[in-house]
């Protein structure tokens, strides 16, 4: 990806749903250029805009981060992964675990169930799993609770399914296929962001040629580690951090535009006063990054 792309991410991370001529003007390049760019991005699958909905609205109430060694090649035990409900995150890695795994369940006990079916998957050898406490910072995780008293209607419900698809889906489109005026589309949506219900953004596909790198860096503290969070809200290039229970008591992700990039980003952290020991592995290429999970009905 070019500079300009990069910037378009970044942006398109915050708000997936800024214009273009939003974008152009953030990005400080031409509403032509950044047009061009997104739309080329965007058709060749290098970029995706999604919505996530809130994981407290879904019902899920249990996340952790599974990190796996393999007897043999990863990709057979990939490709399992990838088909099992509640797994939302696939990565090959590199360092001491082949396979790097996000889980979202409704709670611990299913949780539960879903690390023993990955340990017994054929070629896995050992499961490594971290309990999120909480996510402190996420492209696809809420900022903020559900309002008190939310409601939400089937009208809702279907622009939420078709921005899971894609969030970058014009008013117009959307108002068409869930019988609305573009008007009223328009302000479902805000209000849907505006309340948390759902957070749209953007996700790159990573296969480790285009430049862009990215690590995941898992943190031991002294005390509550206040200072690690601080260090993080100052420092470009971090898309997830979470405080987790087990050999890490944060766990991180980090992207730049070059293996130098992430090296100093890492030195940043170990800069932290009450860090102990990092320990970082690289995402050779992501094979799943999809937050959907089935809406659940209104009567």
């Amino acid at each position: 990806m070019t500079r300009i792309d990069d910037r378009i991410y970044s942006l398109l991370q915050e708000d997936g749903r800024l214009s273009y001529s939003e974008l152009a003007q953030c990005a400080g390049a031409s509403r032509a250029a950044v047009t061009a760019r997104l739309d080329g991005l965007l058709a060749s699958g290098d970029l995706r805009v999604v919505a996530a909905a809130h994981p407290q609205f879904l019902g899920l109430h249990a996340f952790a981060h599974l990190s796996i060694q393999t007897a043999g090649p990863a990709e057979p035990v990939i490709g399992q992964l990838c088909r099992m409900q509640g797994i939302v995150f696939v990565s090959a890695t590199s360092g001491a675990h082949d396979i790097v795994v996000e889980a979202r369940l409704p709670n611990q006990a299913e949780l539960y169930a879903v690390v023993a079916k990955v340990r017994d998957l054929p070629d896995v050898l050992t499961v490594n799993t971290l309990s999120y406490v909480d996510v402190v910072r996420g492209i696809f995780m809420p900022r903020q609770a559900l309002p008190e008293g939310l409601r939400i209607d089937q009208s809702d419900l279907k622009l939420m399914r078709l921005l899971q698809e894609d969030g970058r889906m014009s008013y117009r489109e959307l108002a068409g296929r869930v019988g609305l005026s573009p008007s009223a589309a328009r302000t479902r949506v805000n209000a849907l962001v505006a309340q948390s219900v759902i957070r749209i953004g953007a996700a790159r596909r990573r296969q480790g040629g285009d430049g862009a790198v990215a690590a995941g860096v898992g943190i031991n503290v002294a005390g509550e580690g206040t200072e690690v969070i601080g260090r993080f809200g100052q420092l470009a290039g971090i898309e997830f951090l979470a405080r987790t229970i087990g050999r890490f008591d944060f766990v991180a992700t980090v992207a730049a535009d070059s293996g130098a990039g992430l090296r100093r980003a890492i030195e940043h952290i170990k800069g932290s006063a009450d860090v102990r020991k990092v320990e970082s592995w690289v995402h050779l290429e992501v094979f799943r990054e999809h937050y959907e999970w089935p809406m659940p009905e209104v009567r």
